[in-house]
């Protein structure tokens, strides 16, 4: 792969996923009661959520109810990943969700962070994780951080939490978006963008699937042909996806991606993949 001229800005941050929904009710059932979130703001058919009142947005909701499904073996969301601070966080999200009767998808230890995976009422895939401590990672022979899929220890994971767990919170109050994961029709093709274009560094390389950072990261932007090799284009107005954020951390460095990129904005801006998956570009005023 060549290396991009641009370099995405390292203290870039995931914000809020935007999904478009059919049935907002059960949606919101699932966030709100089941994973905890509070609602912080509701405008139109938008519902914002949060872990608590204060905290910037997660998720936000868009109603739809005439949103379709979209194509199988389409460009689309592959999860979006709920970061929390620690370990004993995981576990508490682990014992609550198991509370309210929630069924995991699965469980995975990546080496650099440990993972729970869950789907959302309208098929969304959701992860909640925590990261080991970088001075922990193992590298490969290129330096780039050792990522896995191995069985989660359970066990030492529950032996974290020494508060009764009976009124655990699902998702801590310092949770945030640490990722999001899309199915793309075409690898080669999506990591010229994220990598050449967008400035991110290429972390790993699956041969299907591949991890995307600034900063060092193990990564900000997953994308994989699982399930969407040569398959049809992100269709916004489905089910699913509507777009997903990235924070730049000040305007300097929004206005040299952007003048990299060739739009015109003074905070933000909406561009698109090559898939047409929507991105928000949002940067600070400092």
């Amino acid at each position: 792969m060549s290396h991009s001229d641009f370099k995405m800005d390292p203290k870039m941050t995931m914000g809020p996923v935007t999904l478009r929904v059919r049935d907002l009710d059960s949606m919101l059932r699932f966030y709100k009661e089941d994973l905890g979130l509070d609602t912080i703001s509701e405008h139109d058919e938008t519902t914002e959520l949060a872990p608590n009142k204060c905290h910037e947005a997660l998720i936000i909701l868009k109603s739809d109810p005439s949103a379709k499904t979209p194509p199988a073996g389409s460009a689309e969301l592959y999860h979006c990943a709920i970061l929390v601070p620690s370990r004993v966080n995981l576990a508490e999200a682990y014992l609550a969700l198991g509370n309210v009767g929630v069924t995991f998808d699965g469980y995975a230890d990546h080496v650099v962070s440990e993972a729970l995976y869950l789907t959302d009422p309208e098929g969304n895939g959701i992860e909640i994780y925590a990261d080991r401590p970088r001075n922990e990672w193992k590298f490969d022979d290129d330096r780039t951080p050792h990522m896995g899929a191995y069985p989660l220890d359970i066990d030492s994971l529950l032996r974290e939490v020494k508060k009764p767990t009976d009124n655990l919170k699902a998702i801590s109050e310092k949770a945030r978006i640490g990722h999001v994961h899309l199915k793309v029709t075409d690898l080669k093709r999506s990591i010229f963008f994220y990598h050449n274009q967008l400035g991110l560094d290429l972390m790993n390389y699956w041969g299907s699937a591949a991890f995307l950072s600034a900063g060092g990261y193990h990564h900000h932007i997953g994308i994989n042909t699982w399930e969407s090799l040569t398959g049809s284009p992100f269709n916004n107005g489905c089910v699913g996806l509507e777009y997903f954020t990235i924070h730049l951390s000040n305007k300097n460095a929004a206005t040299q991606l952007y003048s990299s990129l060739k739009v015109t904005s003074e905070r933000s801006v909406f561009i698109h993949d090559p898939d047409g998956i929507k991105i928000l570009l949002s940067s600070s005023q400092t």
